[in-house]
């Protein structure tokens, strides 16, 4: 195993371990090509992120993935995130209006879903330096330490970068315990329909936040 910097040549080992990892797909009606969507939200995660790293095996195949955001956005960074965004949206659209998302009027409503929860999840963002945009480790690795060390090196590049807080949303059927353990705390909660455990209607959704020291 070792660790590199994201390159396109990984993106569709990336999107293999996204589909493996998450199930955004199951309220989808007749749709033939879910790599779509899965491609579409790593690319939305990867758009905002400054940290971008893998973990990759001795085949090339990518086991593990943590992208990290800046908050503080410059002027250029404020403008790249903007075009990419706008761009992808047009994309997933016309994917969606070609029906290759399937039922167009569903797909539409659960990738609003998806962009819901993201907002929801993101309400405190002006209160931390940054954001840990997307933390995947393969299901055979984890709890082997390959998380932490991911971590560990994230956290070093807050530090590089003088970032003193981070933060991430996630929901109650992620291994949160991994959080709590490392050192995040909770900052708050929320409720959104699509999260897990949605039957008691209470709050599914968990910010949680780390201080980073810089020394």
């Amino acid at each position: 195993m070792k660790f590199v910097t994201y390159q396109k040549k990984y993106l569709n080992s990336c999107v293999e371990l996204v589909r493996d990892t998450w199930s955004f797909h199951e309220s989808f009606k007749n749709a033939n090509q879910l790599d779509i969507l899965y491609k579409y939200y790593f690319l939305s995660c990867y758009n905002y992120s400054e940290h971008c790293e893998l973990l990759i095996d001795e085949n090339d195949t990518v086991r593990g993935v943590l992208f990290g955001s800046i908050e503080a956005e410059t002027i250029t960074r404020s403008v790249k995130y903007k075009f990419h965004e706008v761009a992808l949206g047009i994309w997933i659209f016309l994917h969606v209006m070609l029906g290759r998302l399937g039922c167009r009027s569903t797909a539409l409503k659960e990738i609003s879903a998806l962009t819901e929860t993201d907002m929801l999840g993101e309400q405190y963002a002006e209160q931390f330096a940054s954001e840990i945009n997307l933390f995947i480790v393969a299901k055979g690795l984890r709890g082997s330490g390959f998380g932490r060390a991911l971590m560990d090196r994230y956290v070093g590049f807050c530090k590089k970068n003088g970032l003193k807080s981070a933060f991430l949303w996630t929901d109650l059927d992620c291994s949160f315990s991994f959080y709590e353990k490392y050192g995040f705390r909770l900052h708050s909660t929320f409720y959104h329909h699509k999260l897990a455990d949605t039957a008691t209607r209470k709050d599914n959704g968990l910010i949680f936040y780390l201080d980073i020291p810089l020394v």
